[in-house]
């Protein structure tokens, strides 16, 4: 457009601000004006609910109010039929139970014949509002049991039995003719029905009465997810007097893979009536048949996994272990296993297999265990053992994996536990097979761990400073539960060198001498405790590399120095307890004892002679001497710390642990017999000290065998004997369990008393003495040093093989003094020792060194060197002996006979001196 001056004009127009409407943008419109739409329909729908509720409500009400003047007229009483189908359960709110009484009885027949569901439906809802069973009966006459309404009628029922206050025997029964007709009985349908907990009801008794009701009809349900409260409830059915095939069959498929957890506290006790030998030997039997589709092995060990008490375990165990016929079908079982180190679990057949076991050997005598009756043979022992033996050997040496699982953690616990039987009764390491034990891999025995020793050594140092200190702790039990499985923590700490590597074959032998030294064989295991000592012996400057710097070094060494102390010859352990038991790792040092009698101090040059006679001298006076009645004895004279004691006492129980440790690690043999029992108490450290029943055996033979033979009592002989949870002691009675005076001993608890009982004994009544021996011999000797060994091997370090004396070992370490090999006297000794018998012997040795057996290690290692000493050409003279520094001084009689005799005559009579 051109304006005035001929130029183009620009007109402006205003296109607004708003952009175009995208598709996206009218599918949201679209979306938000259906959904306006749907929300008015939904509030309208409520609404008609709300004004279809409100007119049948005022429809009720007017009903109600005529029925209530009686002015009903006849139509309308004709239509009362139809209340119950038209209201339903609403008339209870407004009625009371005669009106409703009424109406039902006039509906009745209509209802009974009514087609379809609706009738059935609405009587349902009804019944489950009911707060009593007055109505019950005529509500389900009105049922029509054409049209199955099983769902709706057990959520009736279910509500009803929540509500209800009275339960008659007659409501029960036709509840239960309505469940048979519709064929529920043995469904999974009823398992909601048997899943109430009583316990949360305003009245428990209806229900209870009613599951046994049912239980007295085997109307029972299809197990098919057990809970802990279907299993009460079961339970609670079984105590009260149902003893079906079919009960016990639901009650064992409730233990499928669920552990009871207590649920109902009023239901416990019925509970505890499934541990009683009854139902334990028809659950044994079912698994023995094998017909039952859910009642295996697996059962078992839920069942024995859900006793609340662990006497009720050892019950299961005990009454498993009484019946042949499962034990043999269990080992069945197990020999057709082939065991997996990386598996997670064991079979159950297996696990429960190892538990019947180990019941197996904790109550069978010596006699019983060795016995072709017992319906496990040795023989049967020998073949599980060995491939048990070659699995674990296999997991802890050729496993590609750190090992850590439970499998093996459950069968090594087995078989430590046959391997300590067997080191007492020798069924496994026979005379034709002495190393059974020991592993011939000789890749296995070549490999040396010097380096992991001084590791392992190095990371227990820190523990150990701290061990004292603990030991001074007035709760024992505590200490020893915190300390106990330090072993197994340095070698966890260890093993974290090897978290994404496979461990080195040293490390599985030192891992393998911790958690199973018994494939390691004896004399290795004897060098590497020396290995143990030694390497303690350089930490603390005390071997003889140290011991000469020492003496170029003027300004001294920072190792220990003797330790001197003046004792009398008349109070030994006591001037010993009061000068070394204080000085704690000192006692490890060299000793400069000056020994005092009656004349004064006794003069003389300690070359080691001194030191070892008052170690034994000590050990004497501690062990056999009655001056302290710090040790009784056993049958077998064996010793065993007294059950009497005070403070002084165990102080000097402390010290004599001190005393022995020190002999050991001085390699000073001491003629000292300890009871097994004690022995493998000392070694049970990572154990809390705790012995089983069959150590009963070395503690009192005669109580264990009584014990023992309770298990095979009747009920009625047991109840003759009148026991009680309780004992007679020194000190008086002592209540084994709480109440224990007044707890009768039965049948079903004679396990739990024979435990009781030996826990007492064993361990209870010895716990302090064991904690303070331990203690005082654990400062010298480290715990795991002990536990490389069973309990008869530490008797033969303590005091020396038994088995004969080796004369040609001990000629080859023979010192002369006086005397050559060559000398007639000397030809007639050695002539006459072999002409001896095994006892006399052993009575020499005895009498030169004060031990009567040979030396672990042999003659060469003996300290002082055995020596014979030329006495002079008296030939009246006795041959005497020096004990402290093992030296025979023996005159030179040239005469075979007069040899024999004189020598007899001295060690039959203990002639000998002392060093002076």
């Amino acid at each position: 457009m051109l304006n005035f001056t001929g130029h183009t004009r620009r007109r402006n127009i205003n296109l607004g601000n708003r952009s175009a409407t995208t598709k996206q943008d009218l599918l949201i419109k679209a979306k938000q004006e259906r959904d306006r739409r749907a929300q008015e329909r939904q509030n309208d729908s409520a609404i008609r609910v709300i004004q279809t509720h409100i007119r049948r409500y005022i429809v009720c009400d007017h009903v109600i109010k005529h029925w209530n003047q009686g002015l009903a007229p006849l139509q309308e009483q004709e239509q009362m039929i139809h209340l119950i189908l038209t209201f339903g359960p609403r008339m209870y709110e407004h009625l009371n139970p005669q009106q409703i009484f009424n109406i039902l009885q006039q509906s009745q027949h209509m209802l009974a014949s009514y087609p379809g569901l609706l009738g059935n439906m609405k009587l349902c809802k009804m019944l489950g509002s009911y707060k009593d069973d007055i109505l019950v009966a005529i509500t389900l006459n009105a049922l029509n049991v054409n049209y199955r309404t099983e769902k709706e009628f057990l959520e009736g029922l279910i509500n009803f039995l929540i509500h209800t206050n009275s339960l008659s025997n007659t409501t029960c029964s036709q509840l239960c003719e309505v469940l048979t007709a519709w064929n529920l009985n043995q469904t999974n349908a009823l398992q909601p029905l048997f899943e109430l907990n009583s316990y949360e009801f305003p009245f428990d008794r209806p229900l209870l009465n009613f599951y046994q009701y049912l239980g007295s009809l085997n109307i029972l349900p299809k197990v098919t997810n057990p809970t802990s409260i279907l299993l009460e409830n079961l339970a609670y059915i079984y105590a009260t007097g149902s003893r079906s095939d079919y009960l016990t069959y639901c009650i064992a498929s409730s233990f499928k893979d669920v552990v009871h957890s207590p649920v109902n506290p009023r239901l416990q006790e019925s509970f505890l009536k499934l541990y009683e030998k009854s139902f334990i030997d028809r659950l044994a039997e079912m698994v023995e048949e094998g017909q039952h589709e859910k009642v295996t092995p697996e059962t078992i060990v839920y069942f024995i996994q859900s006793a609340p008490e662990e006497n009720l375990k050892n019950s299961i165990l005990m009454t498993l272990l009484s019946r042949p016929i499962f034990f043999k079908k269990l080992f069945q079982n197990v020999q057709r296993t082939t065991l997996d180190s990386n598996s997670l679990h064991l079979s159950a057949s297996y696990s429960i297999f190892i538990k019947l076991l180990e019941m197996h050997l904790m109550v069978s005598t010596d006699r019983e265990l060795l016995s072709e009756n017992s319906g496990f043979t040795i023989q049967q022992l020998v073949t599980f053992t060995t491939s048990l033996k070659d699995f674990v050997f296999d997991s802890l040496w050729n496993s590609t994996t750190d090992v850590k699982s439970e499998i093996v953690d459950e069968t090594l616990s087995l078989l430590h536990k046959i391997y300590l039987r067997d080191s007492r009764l020798h069924f496994c390491s026979t005379r034709a097979d002495s190393d059974y034990w020991s592993n011939r891999d000789q890749e296995f025995l070549n490999v040396g761990i010097h380096k992991y020793i001084e590791d392992y050594e190095k990371l227990y140092r820190d523990f150990a400073e701290r061990r004292e200190e603990a030991y001074t702790n007035d709760e024992d039990q505590a200490v020893v539960d915190e300390m106990s499985s330090i072993k197994f923590k340095i070698l966890n700490q260890l093993s974290t060198s090897f978290k994404h590597t496979v461990p080195t074959r040293q490390f599985r032998k030192l891992q393998i001498l911790i958690r199973a030294p018994f494939f390691i064989p004896f004399e290795q295991r004897v060098d590497l405790f020396y290995t143990f000592i030694s390497l303690d012996k350089q930490r603390l400057m005390l071997d003889e590399d140290s011991a000469i710097m020492n003496m170029f070094m003027p300004w001294g060494m920072p190792g220990m120095g003797r330790q001197s102390a003046t004792i009398s010859r008349e109070h030994m352990l006591e001037d010993a307890c009061n000068a070394f038991n204080s000085i704690g790792e000192r006692f490890k040092a060299k000793l400069a004892v000056t020994f005092v009698n009656e004349f004064g101090p006794e003069v003389g040059i300690d070359g080691g002679g001194i030191t070892k006679e008052f170690l034994t001298s000590v050990s004497d006076e501690g062990f056999h001497s009655d001056k302290y009645k710090l040790f009784q004895t056993n049958d077998n004279y064996e010793l065993y710390p007294s059950t009497n004691f005070d403070s002084q006492q165990l102080r000097y129980l402390w010290f004599l642990g001190k005393v022995l440790g020190k002999c050991l690690y001085d390699h000073v043999l001491i003629d000292v017999t300890f009871a097994d029992f004690f022995l493998k108490k000392l070694l049970n450290y990572s154990t809390r000290f705790t012995s089983s029943i069959d150590d009963m055996c070395s503690l009192d033979p005669t109580l264990y065998s009584n014990l023992v033979k309770l298990l095979s009592m009747s009920a009625e002989e047991i109840s003759l004997l009148d026991l009680t949870f309780e004992i007679t002691t020194d000190n008086g009675p002592v209540e084994l369990i709480p109440n224990g005076s007044k707890t009768k001993v039965q049948k079903e608890t004679v396990l739990y008393y024979i435990v009781k009982v030996s826990d007492y004994k064993l361990n209870r009544s010895l716990f302090k003495q064991v904690f303070n021996f331990h203690g005082g011999m654990s400062m010298i000797i480290a715990p795991h040093w002990m536990e490389m060994f069973n309990s008869v091997e530490l008797q033969m370090l303590i005091s020396g093989k038994g088995k004969d004396i080796d004369l040609q070992d001990l000629k080859i370490n023979t010192e002369y003094g006086g005397f050559t090999q060559t000398d007639p006297t000397i030809r007639h000794f050695w002539q006459i020792l072999e002409e001896f018998d095994r006892e006399e012997r052993f009575s020499f040795i005895k009498f030169v060194t004060s031990v009567p057996r040979a030396p672990l290690q042999g003659f060469k290692s003996l300290e002082p060197k055995f020596g014979i000493r030329n006495a002079g050409s008296e030939l009246e003279r006795l041959p005497t002996a020096s004990t402290c520094v093992n030296l025979l001084k023996l005159p030179d009689y040239r005469d075979k006979q007069l040899l024999k005799k004189k020598l007899l005559y001295a060690i039959n009579s203990g002639a000998r001196f002392d060093l002076s």
